[in-house]
C-alpha cells in the first residue's frame, strides 16, 4: 500500500497512510463481500443441480455481468474525472489518484490492489447483495438464478477494476493477456490510449471497453454531462484542467466523441 512517506517531500499527490480503522473498515468490505460471492456460487451449484440452466441463459448472464461491470468502471472513472476534486474529505485520496495518473500517467504501476480493493468491494457488495437476497427469496426455480450469475461474474471483475486498467497502459504485457485484449476480453492498450491522447472525455471504462464501444459512442456521457450541468451549474471536468494549469502543462486536445480508435 502507497504511503505519503514513499513519494518526494512537496509531492501535490501524496496522501496519509491509511489509519487503522481505515483498515479494519477495508478489510470487512472486502471480506464481506468475498462472503457473499462463494455463497452465490454454493447457492447456484445447488439450484442448478435441481434445475439444470439453459446455455443461452448462461451465456446472456455471463455477457450481461461483463458488461455492466464494464459500464460501471467507466461511470465511476467518467465521474472522477469530470466533477470531483480533492476538497471533498472522504473521496480525496481518490481524487488524488484520478489525478496524477492524468499527469503521471506511468504511476498507476505503482499502486498496489488493496489501495483500492477495499473500496470497490463494498461498491460490489451492496449492488449484488439484494440480487443475491431475492434470489434467494424467490427460490432456485426462479429466472433470477440467471441474475446471481450476473452478478458473480460483475462482482470480482469491478474489485479487480485497476488492475484491468493496468492491463491498458501495459503494451509490454505477457503473451496470455496480449490475447485477450486482442479478443476484447481485457483492455486493449490501443483503445485505452485515446482517453489519454485526447481531452480525457473518452473511453473510461477500464475491464474491456464494450460499454465505450456502445453506450459511449451513442453519447451516454455528454448526455449526462448536459444533464448536470443543466441542474446544477457544474462545468465538467474543471478540476482536471486546473490541475494541468498548476503543473504548467498544456490542455489535451479535444477527443472525438467516438469509441475505439
Amino acid at each position: 500500500m502507497r504511503r505519503s512517506g514513499d513519494r518526494p517531500p512537496g509531492d501535490p499527490f501524496a496522501v496519509d497512510p491509511y489509519t487503522p480503522r481505515e483498515i479494519r473498515f477495508h478489510l470487512v468490505g472486502s471480506l464481506l463481500n468475498g462472503a457473499l460471492w462463494l455463497a452465490s456460487l454454493l447457492w447456484l451449484a445447488a439450484a442448478w443441480r435441481a434445475h439444470p440452466p439453459a446455455v443461452a441463459g448462461v451465456a446472456l448472464a455471463v455477457l450481461a455481468g461483463v458488461f455492466a461491470a464494464d459500464l460501471l468502471s467507466g461511470t465511476l472513472h467518467w465521474a472522477f474525472d469530470t466533477w470531483f476534486d480533492d476538497g471533498i474529505t472522504f473521496i480525496r485520496r481518490m481524487v488524488l489518484q484520478v489525478r496524477e495518473h492524468h499527469i503521471h500517467p506511468g504511476r498507476i504501476f505503482k499502486i498496489h490492489f488493496t489501495q483500492d480493493a477495499g473500496t470497490l468491494s463494498w461498491i460490489a457488495l451492496l449492488l449484488t447483495a439484494p440480487v443475491a437476497l431475492g434470489a434467494l427469496l424467490a427460490g432456485a426455480a426462479s429466472l433470477l438464478a440467471y441474475a446471481v450469475l450476473a452478478a458473480a461474474v460483475f462482482n470480482p471483475l469491478l474489485v479487480f477494476m485497476l488492475e484491468f486498467h493496468k492491463c491498458g497502459h501495459r503494451p509490454c504485457g505477457p503473451a496470455w493477456v496480449k490475447v485477450l485484449q486482442r479478443l476484447r476480453l481485457v483492455l486493449p492498450v490501443r483503445h485505452h490510449l485515446r482517453h489519454h491522447s485526447g481531452n480525457h472525455d473518452v473511453n473510461y471504462c477500464l475491464i474491456n471497453g464494450w460499454a465505450d464501444l456502445t453506450l459511449g459512442r451513442l453519447g451516454l456521457f455528454r448526455v449526462l454531462e448536459r444533464l448536470i450541468r443543466r441542474l446544477t451549474g457544474a462545468e465538467p471536468q474543471r478540476d482536471d484542467e486546473e490541475w494541468f494549469r498548476r503543473f504548467g502543462r498544456p490542455l489535451p486536445r479535444s477527443g472525438a466523441a467516438g469509441g475505439d480508435g
